[in-house]
């Protein structure tokens, strides 16, 4: 065979390959599946509100529940989300809760502020998707949420994920004193702090330069819709009101850690160690009702997913693929 001859045949197979992969990854394309990892974006109805949800992957598959925490929403995983469902395709799924995010926020004359509500609201959310069987990932108000789901029903949990969020007053210096403004706040509602919330609310605005003091790594489109969405009509007010019963969390830290000693899921813990409001010592708590617990401590603040999403989804990703979710 000549060197032309040679040539050409070479030519002529590298061509039928790229021809070959073109036609797979176009097979891919119009057989509706996405080459990278997608989430959704909707709303639900559930008891007459509108809940909007963030959410990717084969309902088929296992899935990860995640909640989130004040005063932020579904967006605060988002990037997260996008990393596991891309790395183990499983079923991810993120709902706002009632005044936060995209959701609605119904007036307080008809919906209550409560914790237990919320958590009711959340699971009438899972039965309308046809969720039964998931793993949680919770942080800050998702971890009472949360906790509140496995107590209604155990076992419906494969995994639990925490993100500084706590059941343990180890890791949260300010409801430690009893007699502390905070505390008291929680036994007989105050409406100075009542107005010291608003006044921080009201107070906030527009992402600029002139008033961005959070991590370069945080993403302004994030600030910019906690700052919308509380401006909504009567959303401070749902806020104050659902603050003001996080005593409630604070009196069920005892069954919820009895509950923890019973589970038999594996266990994870992240905590942001710049956090000053719910601090290290209550990530290491969990060890004491979890002693296989998996934690880790890194260099961001409160919210880690936000500041660290790649640090995060890699735990993610490591600890899915080290446990059978389903």
């Amino acid at each position: 065979m000549s060197a032309t001859n040679v040539a050409m045949t070479l030519y002529l197979a590298k061509t039928r390959s790229l021809l070959a992969a073109l036609c797979l990854t176009l097979a891919f394309v119009y057989s509706g599946q996405s080459l990278a990892a997608q989430l959704h974006y909707r709303w639900q109805k559930v008891d007459g509100i509108n809940i909007f949800f963030r959410e990717g992957g084969s309902t088929d598959a296992p899935t990860i529940v995640f909640l989130h925490g004040y005063p932020s929403s579904s967006i605060m995983y988002e990037k997260v989300m996008e990393r596991v469902l891309d790395a183990r395709g499983l079923h991810v799924i993120a709902m706002d809760y009632p005044s936060f995010g995209y959701s609605d926020a119904p007036d307080s004359k008809t919906y209550a502020y409560t914790f237990d509500h919320i958590a009711l609201t959340v699971q009438h959310f899972l039965q309308t998707r046809g969720i039964t069987r998931y793993a949680l990932y919770m942080q800050d108000y998702g971890v009472p949420v949360g906790f509140r789901l496995i107590a209604a029903d155990r076992s419906a949990v494969t995994a639990i994920m925490v993100q500084n969020g706590v059941i343990h007053l180890d890791g949260f210096p300010a409801a430690q004193d009893p007699a502390a403004e905070l505390r008291q706040h929680w036994l007989h509602r105050n409406p100075t702090v009542d107005s010291k919330r608003t006044a921080y609310a009201n107070g906030l605005s527009f992402p600029s330069p002139q008033n961005w003091d959070e991590s370069e790594n945080m993403s302004p489109d994030v600030i910019l819709l906690m700052v919308a969405s509380v401006k909504r009509p009567g959303v401070i007010e749902a806020r104050n009101s659902l603050w003001a019963d996080y005593g409630s969390n604070v009196a069920h830290y005892p069954r919820w850690q009895a509950q923890l000693k019973t589970l038999k899921v594996p266990v994870l813990v992240i905590w942001g160690s710049r956090d000053d409001y719910f601090t290290v010592p209550g990530a290491m708590a969990y060890l004491r009702d979890a002693p296989r617990a998996e934690v880790h401590v890194l260099d961001t603040v409160h919210f880690a997913t936000l500041e660290s999403p790649e640090a995060v989804g890699q735990i993610l990703i490591d600890f899915t693929g080290h446990h059978d979710l389903h």
